[in-house]
C-alpha cells in the first residue's frame, strides 16, 4: 500500500513537471487593503526633540483621501517625501522613518498608500502610481526654495522611480529596489522549495505588474540618485539595486550604492552609512 501510494505520488510530480506549471503573479498579490489608525502626533513629536507634527489629507480625482504627515525641524534644508513599501502604515511604522531620518537636516512627508493606513480606497497598481505623482506635485508646490528629495522603499521605490521618470527631481532615493517584475518572480522560484522550482516553469504576470520595477527608469535617470540596500535583503538581494547602479547613465558622486552590512530588508536605512550617503546625496541636491 505505502508503495503504491509513493509510486502514485511519483508519478503525479512527474505529470507536473512534464505539464510545467504555471505561477501567476496577481495584481492582489502584491497591493491589497490594509488599514490601521494614523499615528498619535504628540507622541511622534516627542520621539525627537525639535520636532513638529501635523496631518492632512490630499483628495484625489477619484474621490479617495490620502493621509498625510508632515514632521518639520527649524533647521531644515530640504524636504524627504516618503513612500513606503507594501504594508508600510503611518500609525504602524512612521517612527522607524523618522529614526532613519532623526539626525538629518530635513522635513519629512509620509503618506499612506490609498487602501492602507488611514487613507481610503482600494489599491491597485495604476491608482498608486497617480496618487503618488500627485502627492509629489502638491508638497512641490508647497516647497520653495529647498530641495526636494523623494524616497521610497521596496514597493514604494516603483511610486519614487515612477516619479522620478515624470518629473525632474532634486534627489531620489530607492531603497530596496528590484529591477523588473520578472526578475523577482524568478528570485521568489530561486528561493523556493526543491518541488516547487521542478514544477514552476513557466510565469504569467498580471499586465499592471509588468509595468513596475526600476530597470527602464534608471537607464533614464538624470537626477542625483542613491540606491540603499541591506546586505542580508532575501526580498530584494543587493545584487538587484547593483544592476541598477550599474544602468544609470551618471558619473560616480551623482549616483551612489550602499550595500549596509548585517541589515535585511526594511532597516538598511537604520544605519550610519546612509546617513553618510544621504549627507552627499543632500549637497549635491543642494548645488545643482
Amino acid at each position: 500500500m505505502q508503495s503504491r501510494s509513493v509510486r502514485g505520488l511519483v508519478v503525479v510530480a512527474l505529470c507536473v513537471v512534464m505539464a510545467g506549471c504555471t505561477y501567476s503573479l496577481k495584481e492582489s498579490h502584491l497591493v491589497r487593503p490594509m488599514p490601521a489608525p494614523p499615528p498619535d502626533l504628540a507622541v511622534l513629536a516627542a520621539t525627537h526633540a525639535g520636532y513638529t507634527a501635523t496631518e492632512s489629507r490630499i483628495d484625489t480625482p477619484d474621490d479617495v483621501s490620502i493621509y498625510r504627515v508632515d514632521l518639520k525641524r527649524a533647521d531644515a534644508r530640504a524636504t524627504v517625501l516618503y513612500f513606503g513599501g507594501n504594508g508600510f502604515r503611518t500609525g504602524l511604522h512612521a517612527r522607524r522613518i523618522f529614526d532613519a531620518y532623526a539626525g538629518l537636516p530635513v522635513d519629512l512627508v509620509l503618506v499612506d498608500h490609498r487602501g492602507y493606513g488611514a487613507s481610503t480606497g482600494t489599491p491597485t497598481i495604476d491608482g498608486l502610481r497617480a496618487d503618488a505623482l500627485q502627492v509629489y506635485d502638491q508638497v512641490r508646490a508647497e516647497t520653495t526654495g529647498r530641495p526636494l528629495i523623494v524616497h521610497g522603499q521596496s514597493l514604494g521605490s516603483f511610486f519614487a522611480g515612477y516619479v522620478a521618470d515624470a518629473r525632474q527631481l532634486d534627489g531620489l532615493v530607492l531603497e530596496s529596489s528590484m529591477t523588473t517584475a520578472e526578475d523577482w518572480t524568478r528570485a521568489m522560484r530561486a528561493r523556493a522549495g526543491f518541488w516547487t522550482r521542478l514544477a514552476v516553469r513557466r510565469f504569467d504576470i498580471a499586465p499592471a505588474l509588468q509595468k513596475t520595477g526600476n530597470l527602464d527608469v534608471a537607464r533614464r535617470l538624470d537626477e542625483p540618485v542613491l540606491y540603499v540596500v541591506g546586505e542580508l535583503d532575501v526580498t530584494t538581494a543587493p545584487k538587484f539595486s547593483q544592476v541598477l547602479f550599474d544602468a544609470t547613465p551618471l558619473q560616480a558622486g551623482v549616483k551612489q550604492l550602499v550595500i549596509v552590512p548585517g541589515r535585511g530588508h526594511n532597516d538598511a536605512t537604520l544605519s550610519p552609512e546612509f546617513g553618510v550617503a544621504f549627507t552627499t546625496l543632500l549637497e549635491r541636491a543642494s548645488t545643482d
